[in-house]
Formats: structure tokens, sequence, C-alpha cells
């Protein structure tokens, strides 16, 4: 009777783990079967498996839309805001990890307050900020809104990291007459590789399929990200569904490669810190 309560909880847990797998797999087998089906095949069959699959709609999408550019612009914009959200999270985590300065723990708590902050609540401001500034529909105003809104969690992940780094290494290097910069490069960026690693795949993940500041802020057709550009294929009154999927597997494309390479990094960075 005891034997058999683990096995029932484990089939337990195993349906639901395999219910909320369906609700996210279905929606991508779903964009691939429309992104298969001719219009005429569409308007005859909308939900059906498609008779003659065929390819077209992706040729179509990306020569007729410039999809390659806006490609481009993705590409630019996401290692321009992981690289940058390194640098400033890297030595934000030193810094209330190993350095003793005055507010020191209230900086800390004020980091992580803004992260309650929610970015729709700012964004008026922020838009008239960046007009001011004449960093509207130019790539470095969408880097920087990146960088800001990903340092916060950034600066958590890294100073919990690095508190783990015993003090003795940054002694003995402090001994050897390395300043902070060279400490940070030399000793804590070898260290701390793996949180580095998971901070680069959450910003990667969010900032490549980020719409609302990306629209907001690059206005002008030729500079915006991949994702604005394939939401604009919608139609205000009728949308080509075949084409918008293939344009949507397109856009999706380069995160499901990044998660099915790095999922397992993915799943480490959950704890990340934990324990440290």
């Amino acid at each position: 009777m005891m034997a058999r309560r683990p096995r029932a909880r484990r089939i337990g847990i195993f349906l639901i783990l395999a219910a909320v797998s369906l609700t996210t797999i279905y929606p991508l087998v779903f964009a691939v079967k429309m992104a298969t089906k001719t219009d005429a095949e569409y308007v005859l069959n909308r939900y059906g498996w498609p008779e003659k699959p065929t390819l077209g709609n992706f040729s179509k999408v990306w020569s007729a839309h410039s999809l390659g550019r806006h490609l481009l612009n993705s590409v630019v914009v996401v290692v321009a805001g992981v690289t940058l959200s390194w640098v400033v999270c890297s030595m934000a985590g030193y810094a209330l990890s190993h350095l003793r300065f005055r507010g020191r723990r209230m900086l800390f708590f004020l980091i992580l307050g803004s992260m309650m902050i929610a970015p729709q609540v700012i964004m008026i401001p922020l838009y008239a900020m960046l007009r001011s500034f004449g960093l509207l529909d130019r790539t470095v105003g969408l880097v920087l809104v990146y960088v800001t809104f990903a340092t916060p969690f950034g600066t958590y992940l890294m100073t919990s990291y690095l508190r783990g780094v015993p003090k003795e290494l940054v002694e003995a290097a402090q001994v050897d007459g390395a300043g902070h910069l060279q400490i940070l490069w030399r000793v804590m960026v070898p260290v701390a590789r793996p949180a580095l690693v998971t901070l680069g795949i959450f910003n990667f993940l969010w900032m490549w399929n980020e719409l609302l500041f990306s629209l907001l802020i690059l206005q002008d057709t030729a500079s915006q990200t991949l994702v604005v550009k394939v939401a604009g294929l919608q139609g205000e009154y009728t949308t080509n569904v075949p084409y918008l999927s293939a344009g949507l597997l397109l856009a999706a494309l380069p995160v499901l490669i990044v998660f099915l390479i790095f999922q397992s990094q993915l799943t480490k960075g959950m704890t990340l810190g934990a324990v440290k």
C-alpha cells in the first residue's frame, strides 16, 4: 500500500507536467502547420494539416519585407545590450560584494526594489527623456533602455555569485599590486563565468523578444528589430495567417536555437547563487 503512493504521485506529477508541456508545444506546432499552407488551403481548411506542405511562405516573407536587414538590427541591439549589461552588472556585483563603502547595503536594496517597478509605469517619462536627448529612432537609445532594465536582476545575480569568492583571492591580488579593474578582469570574471553565461542567456531571450520599447523607440521602419517588423505583418482588418506564421517562426528560430544549446545552463541559472 505504501509503495503504491509514491508511484501514483509520480504518475500524477508526470501527467501535470505533460499537460503543461502540451500548452507550450502546441502553439509552435500550430504555427508550423499554418506556415506550411497556401492561402487557398488555409481558407478551405483552416485548422487541419496541410495536404501539400510548402515552404514558399518563408521565402516570400523574407524577401518581400527585407527581414534580413531587420535580423541584423536585432543582432546589433542584442549583442550590444548583452555585452554592456555584462560590463555594468559585473562591476556593480564586484563593488557590492567585495568593496566596503557607506550605503552599500542601502544601494543594494534600492537596486532590488527597482525590480518591482513595472516598465509600463515609466514609459511616458522615459519617452520624453529619450526625445530630449535625441535618442529616438536610434539603436543606442534602445540599447541603453534594455541595459537599464536588465541591470537590477543582473546586479543581484552577480552580487550573489561573487559573494562566494574568497576574500583571500582579492587580498592576494591587492598585495601583488593589482587595482580593482585588474582584479575584476583577472580574478572575478574567470570565476564568475557560469553566472555571466546565465545572465547573457536571460538577457538575450528577453531582448530578442521584447516588443513594447522596441516599437516605442525605433519608429523608423529601416531601424526596427525583427520582432517589431514581424508584428507589423498583422493587418488592421485582414491578416494573411500563413504569411504571419512564417514570419513568427523565422523570428523565433534564433531563440529556439539558443534555448536548445544552453538549456542545461539555463536550468542551472534558475538556482545560481542560492547556495553561495
